[in-house]
């Protein structure tokens, strides 16, 4: 009978150590399984915030193409205008000489200006007049070049962009 006692008794200790054994086990996998979780939601979020940020810099890269898509519809339409006559043909010869002062403007100032600082550089002797401390002559050279230069490279780089703003085939 006491070998029936001893096994009723240590098979009740296995049994109990067995299910103390699975509990640390199941309690140290959810544990294992809690901690895996939430790295993989710290990652979730870290990639979360690095889509969001690309997704912010490609809207904002959209809308500066955007941007710059419209400002060149405008200058192009501005350039459309500028070029279209305000005259027809049977209208008055003052609407004729508005046109013809428009159209000339941008290219006799440029002559201009360039015949101003040719006939200026060709002129000038070594006398240079000082008014308050400043070379008079030194001080319009440089502002007629200034000018000169603005007019020069505004003329002639407006016209390659008009040139480049054509469609193909046209010119």
């Amino acid at each position: 009978m006491l070998d029936l006692l001893t096994s009723i008794l240590t098979g009740g200790a296995t049994g109990l150590l067995g299910t103390a054994l699975s509990f640390a086990t199941s309690y140290f996998q959810a544990r294992q399984r809690h901690a895996q979780e939430l790295e993989l939601r710290r990652l979730d979020m870290e990639l979360a915030e690095i889509e969001s940020a690309g997704a912010e810099r490609v809207a904002a890269l959209e809308l500066e193409g955007e941007k710059a898509q419209a400002e060149l519809s405008a200058f192009r339409e501005s350039y459309r205008e500028a070029a279209r006559r305000w005259s027809r043909p049977g209208d008055g010869w003052l609407m004729q000489f508005v046109d013809f002062v428009r159209g000339m403007t941008r290219p006799a100032l440029t002559w201009g200006f360039v015949a101003l600082t040719s006939a200026i550089y060709f002129s000038m002797g070594d006398a240079d007049a000082v008014v308050d401390g400043t070379a008079v002559k030194a001080r319009i050279v440089d502002t007629v070049l200034y000018l000169t230069t603005t007019c020069v490279l505004w003329w002639f780089g407006a016209r390659q962009i008009a040139k480049g703003a054509r469609p193909a085939g046209t010119g």
